[in-house]
């Protein structure tokens, strides 16, 4: 039996650049990078497609680089994050990023961690 596809999001909401990013830490990698690096932060942009990667020696590291990226798209581009979207892991929902997010006036939203609509 064939799966039928996953509807098309025609009426989907539009976002402006940097109004909606999304978060994601795949890893442990099978070998280290050259510096030492585990792990792989990617934030992407909703509207434009724009991805940002960080390599990290340790989860813990997503928040300051999180931190930092939203305030540079701040100062450097003048556009709002609005909101940021993950999975719900730990590393993106510790109580200084929810506090930031609260000064900052960013709501989060979070997904199922593994959906076949997300990966085909």
């Amino acid at each position: 039996m064939v799966q039928k596809p996953f509807p098309s999001n025609h009426d989907k909401r539009r976002y402006d650049t940097f109004e909606l990013l999304h978060f994601d830490i795949c890893g442990p990698m099978e070998e280290n990078s050259l510096g030492g690096s585990k792990y792989l932060l990617l934030i992407v942009d909703e509207a434009s497609g724009c991805m940002k990667g960080f390599c990290l020696r340790a989860k813990s590291e997503s928040e300051d680089c999180i931190k930092t990226y939203i305030m540079k798209v701040q100062k450097q581009f003048g556009k709002k994050v609005k909101f940021v979207r993950h999975d719900g892991a730990r590393e993106f929902a510790t109580n200084s990023l929810k506090d930031f997010y609260e000064d900052e006036g960013i709501e989060q939203q979070t997904t199922v961690p593994v959906s076949g609509l997300r990966r085909p």
